[in-house]
Formats: structure tokens, C-alpha cells, sequence
């Protein structure tokens, strides 16, 4: 039986132990639930998979942040060996994306 590559095989780049913890960190720093959601893309069994990582911020009612924050990226792509890699990477640009959201509010009125 061949192993199917890139999900689960090792590598030099980040694992799925990274992944949560990178997950946990800029939750903790943001105050937010942070999810991966991989879902299937396309038709039949050949379209890859959708990965979407989602920020869900504890907010108050009337507050001028946003509720949520999401990106997603189609993989396999050609710039991510493994899922988690793919994963890991989509998490950094969820945290850029976060921060775009704060520079666009006033710190004080």
C-alpha cells in the first residue's frame, strides 16, 4: 500500500504540533476563538481541499472591531510540501489580516 504524500508524512517545515500552537498563541494575544476548517473543493475526488483559518474575537456588543476575521487558500498549491505547512502559513496571513483590522480602527475617541 503506497502512503499518501504530504498529509501526513514528516518533514523539515512546520507539523500539526505547530500548527496548534501557533492557533493557540494568536488567540491568546487577540482574545479569539481560532479555528482550521478543511473542507473539499471542487468536484469528484481529485479538486484538492479549501483551508480556511478563522478568528472568532470575544467582543462586546457595540464594540468597532470585527466579530470574525477569515482567509482561505486552496491546496494543494505549489508553494506548501505538506497540509500542515499549507496550515501554518495560512495562520501567519489570519494574524497579518487581524492586524489590518486594528490599524483600521481608532485606538481611543
Amino acid at each position: 500500500m503506497t502512503r499518501k504524500t504530504g498529509w501526513e508524512e514528516p518533514s523539515t517545515g512546520p507539523d500539526w504540533i505547530d500548527v496548534e500552537m501557533l492557533m493557540r498563541a494568536i488567540g491568546s494575544i487577540h482574545d479569539g476563538e481560532i479555528a482550521i476548517v478543511i473542507s473539499p473543493d471542487g468536484i469528484g475526488s481529485s479538486g484538492g481541499v479549501a483551508v480556511a483559518a478563522s478568528a472568532l474575537f470575544h467582543v462586546v456588543p457595540g464594540a468597532d472591531l470585527p466579530l470574525n476575521v477569515l482567509v482561505e487558500k486552496k491546496w494543494p498549491c505549489t508553494t506548501h510540501k505538506t497540509l500542515a505547512s499549507h496550515a501554518f502559513a495560512l495562520l501567519h496571513e489570519l494574524d497579518r489580516e487581524i492586524g489590518k483590522s486594528y490599524r483600521a480602527k481608532p485606538l481611543f475617541d
